[in-house]
């Protein structure tokens, strides 16, 4: 094989997305990748549960995270995938120990995978008709604990998917998330029960284009909240 073959093909594997140049299954994960941008809430579930049968996305992509957990009273972004108001977009999640979210929504679909340890999810409905500016009355509906063979939790926008995340653990968590595009300006609201206060939340971020290879070793960013 030539020189030049030889870069060529190397070039052509530092390009593949999450890991696939060292997979067996390229056309699987070419699969997944490309498809991404359009998923719909209806493919969500059977994605994340695709994407949790590749041992090679944990073991690559997952675990490796662990080894570099900040401590933080909140979750972080270990790294975040397409831009969210113009396609659906692939984020995963560290929790270290105790971290949790606020009661929020989001203006758009969502759902989650928890690829590592375990999450408590508390869901809540809203009892009032918006028509009081900053005010909301909920009402917790269940609560459940999340581990890799349970599943994907799924939400709908606003009060579809009402929620708050915590890993209430003693060792740290990770997940996996799909959010499709944003209805609006904003990524969603916050809610306080113990003042039946919400407002709205705006959170400016940097993403990567789909386009851009999976990197090792991304630089964890806090942002609360978006989860």
């Amino acid at each position: 094989m030539t020189t030049e073959a030889n870069k060529a093909i190397a070039r052509r594997q530092k390009e593949l997305p999450i890991g696939m140049a060292h997979s067996r299954t390229s056309s699987e994960w070419e699969r997944l990748w490309h498809a991404l941008p359009a998923l719909t809430f209806e493919d969500a579930s059977a994605f994340l549960r695709r994407l949790m049968s590749h041992s090679a996305f944990v073991r690559s992509r997952i675990l490796p995270l662990l080894e570099q957990v900040t401590p933080a009273q909140e979750p972080y972004i270990a790294a975040s995938y397409a831009a969210r108001d113009a396609a659906t977009c692939l984020q995963v999640f560290v929790w270290p120990a105790g971290a949790a979210t606020a009661i929020h929504d989001h203006t758009s679909w969502g759902a989650y995978h928890c690829a590592v340890g375990s999450l408590l999810e508390e869901r809540y409905a809203r009892l009032d008709d918006g028509a009081q500016p900053n005010t909301a009355h909920l009402r917790q509906v269940w609560r459940r604990i999340w581990r890799r063979a349970d599943g994907t939790s799924t939400v709908q926008p606003y009060a579809g998917g009402i929620h708050r995340i915590a890993n209430p653990g003693s060792r740290p968590a990770v997940s996996v998330h799909l959010y499709g595009p944003r209805m609006g300006l904003f990524d969603g609201r916050d809610y306080d029960p113990s003042r039946d206060f919400v407002c709205d939340r705006l959170e400016l971020e940097d993403v990567a284009p789909l386009s851009t290879p999976w990197p090792i070793g991304v630089a964890p960013r806090h942002l609360p909240h978006k989860v």
